[in-house]
């Protein structure tokens, strides 16, 4: 296996998660401008308020989401105590910069047919705030609201977030039409799918389970001829009371038929169970945030 060479930049561990904040709120800012903005649609959030605003007071976005969040910021200080986090803090001052500075460069609507602007500006927008967040920072905006709810109610934090986005997505149906409210949903939907893949990254890899007669042989197999680390479990049937060893390894995309074939060479009737993963951290795969 070769093994994989991680690339440093002087200084990022301090400056690159900034960097990358800076460019996740000009993604969702764009997604804003371009997409929910000029179509009357939003994905919730305080975004979604200044879009209404807008429209009723013509009252610029970037004025809407200054305006109320920093004072969410001040009473998430208030409320809880500690710190307001310098990376929150900057995004959201950089995602009210973005929207403004798109706005006055007057920037044309990609399109005015309202369900593509639902679907490109969920996924701009989901794909920006993914960034934020992948850098462990935060936008401010309704989350502070939810964890309010969250404290005074017996309900979660994510069943705050969604009647907080659910309050303001049936404004838009009260003050537009109800449609604006169902486009706004969908944009909801494939918002929060974009930064989950944003998150946790895209299924690039493979877990594999195998329960065999011939673990040591299968093992022996996968360490000298692919180069993957594995691990043994001690295990036991639950109807026949037999003990077996359990191999679990992780493969990338490109290996997972030639693991399939190395493992049923050995053992015909070996049982192999074939997972999904989002991500793997350490040794021959991603490098720790840590190290990044």
């Amino acid at each position: 296996m070769t093994p994989t060479v991680a690339v440093r930049i002087p200084g990022w561990r301090v400056w690159g998660p900034f960097a990358l904040i800076a460019a996740g709120t000009a993604v969702t800012a764009l997604g804003i401008d371009v997409f929910y903005a000029p179509n009357r649609i939003s994905d919730g959030g305080v975004a979604g308020v200044g879009i209404i605003l807008l429209y009723l007071l013509h009252l610029p976005v970037w004025v809407t989401l200054t305006a109320l969040n920093l004072p969410l910021l001040w009473l998430s200080h208030r409320l809880w105590g500690g710190r307001v986090g310098v990376r929150t803090v900057f995004g959201t001052l950089m995602l009210s910069l973005w929207v403004g500075v798109f706005a006055s460069l007057h920037l044309p609507a990609v399109t005015h047919n309202t369900l593509l602007a639902a679907i490109y500006g969920g996924i701009l927008s989901g794909t920006g705030l993914g960034l934020v967040f992948r850098s462990r920072g935060t936008t401010g905006g309704t989350d502070v609201l939810a964890r309010f709810l969250s404290h005074v109610l017996p309900i979660s934090m994510g069943q705050g977030l969604l009647a907080v986005d659910f309050v303001i997505i049936s404004a838009y149906g009260l003050v537009f039409d109800p449609q604006a409210a169902l486009y706004s949903l969908i944009a909801l939907f494939l918002s929060t799918r974009a930064v989950d893949l944003v998150q946790e990254g895209i299924a690039y890899a493979r877990a594999f389970t195998i329960i065999s007669d011939r673990p040591d042989e299968i093992a022996r197999a996968i360490l000298s001829e692919m180069g993957r680390g594995l691990t043994r479990w001690a295990g036991e049937g639950a109807y026949t009371g037999q003990h077996k060893t359990i191999l679990f390894v992780l493969v990338s995309r490109p290996e997972v038929t030639r693991l399939k074939e190395l493992v049923y060479r050995v053992d015909p009737r070996a049982f192999v169970v074939v997972g999904t993963v989002h991500e793997v951290i350490g040794e021959g795969f991603r490098s720790p945030p840590a190290e990044e």
